[in-house]
């Protein structure tokens, strides 16, 4: 293994809130600053939403007016950024183990293999991920095939240019549920069913106007204890309030829960059952030096809170630095 390489910051993660915070250090003239992203692009979850013709545009750009965008140029707009800054990328470097009291990060990457880095300061902008049926905990019936959660469903739809399923059924109603009902039926597939465990959708009715451009979903919310997917080798639809939904394909989405693995493993406390790690005023863990950033604190937040979330918590950043040296 090389020796450790050592930076003022180090940052996991680089989604809009990761590249917010570097972005943001970096004018603070903080020098010596790298991002760590496991993936093989700068972005997080906007890069999976492809810009294409008829497509569905499901970001808002609030600081630019509320200009409606596709998540691919808002993830281009933030590798702009990061490239005029002087912030070392290190791009499909999965972080393994972390040491929270040294502040050292094992990763590996196809660059240098297996690799310490160590920080006076690390950022966790490790974003979130879609509860599992297990976790949701209202989901019923085995798993067959047809079943995708949403990163799934965006691959077959923008990377693949397959339609999955001609007549969906979506589990979840907030906007990331609307969204992927927008981007079926604008790939050809008729108006979704979307069901979730609540009388009303979770996603304002202001959301909802705006992907009736798209399509016009019916929704379904849940009386009863569960909701059954049904189907042996193939999902074929789910039992809601004792009536059977049939469908040709499930789409799993929203109910987001904190990618707080890491901090699992650093000892670094989390709250249980929600994963949110425990954070104080000024975004600080309960390790000093780590500091946690977008929707790793928890809760749905949309990609230009993230970022602005990520700049907010660079200042504190900076701050603890000057206190610290």
């Amino acid at each position: 293994m090389d020796s450790t390489k050592h930076f003022n910051v180090l940052i996991i993660g680089a989604g809009p809130a990761g590249v917010g915070a570097a972005v943001t250090l970096s004018k603070r003239g903080i020098k010596s600053i790298a991002i760590i992203e496991r993936s093989d692009k700068i972005g997080g979850i906007p890069s999976f939403y492809k810009k294409k013709k008829g497509g569905v545009r499901t970001f808002v750009r609030w600081s630019r007016g509320g200009i409606p965008v596709f998540g691919e140029e808002y993830a281009q707009w933030l590798e702009k950024q990061l490239l005029k800054s002087k912030v070392r990328i290190e791009l499909q470097s999965q972080v393994l183990n972390i040491d929270a009291k040294k502040k050292i990060l094992t990763l590996v990457n196809p660059k240098e293999g297996e690799v310490n880095y160590s920080a006076d300061a690390i950022v966790m902008a490790c974003g979130s991920r879609e509860e599992t049926p297990a976790e949701r905990g209202w989901l019923a019936g085995s798993r067959p095939v047809r079943v995708f959660f949403t990163k799934q469903l965006l691959s077959l739809l923008d990377d693949n240019h397959l339609l999955p399923m001609n007549n969906p059924l979506i589990i979840g109603s907030d906007l990331i549920g609307y969204a992927a009902a927008a981007k079926l039926k604008a790939a050809g597939a008729s108006d979704a069913v979307i069901v979730d465990n609540c009388n009303r959708p979770k996603c304002s009715i202001f959301e909802r106007l705006y992907f009736r451009m798209w399509s016009n979903p019916k929704y379904q919310g849940l009386k009863s204890k569960s909701i059954e997917i049904t189907g042996n080798k193939a999902a074929s639809g789910v039992r809601l309030n004792g009536k059977n939904i049939p469908c040709d394909g499930i789409v799993i989405c929203g109910e987001l829960i904190p990618n707080s693995e890491l901090a699992l493993i650093g000892n670094i406390k989390v709250e249980l059952p929600s994963r949110k790690p425990v954070v104080t005023e000024d975004y600080q863990l309960s390790e000093s030096g780590w500091f946690a950033a977008g929707n790793i604190l928890g809760g749905f937040h949309g990609a230009e809170w993230c970022y602005f979330n990520g700049r907010r918590v660079a200042r504190a950043v900076v701050n603890y630095l000057s206190e610290s040296s």
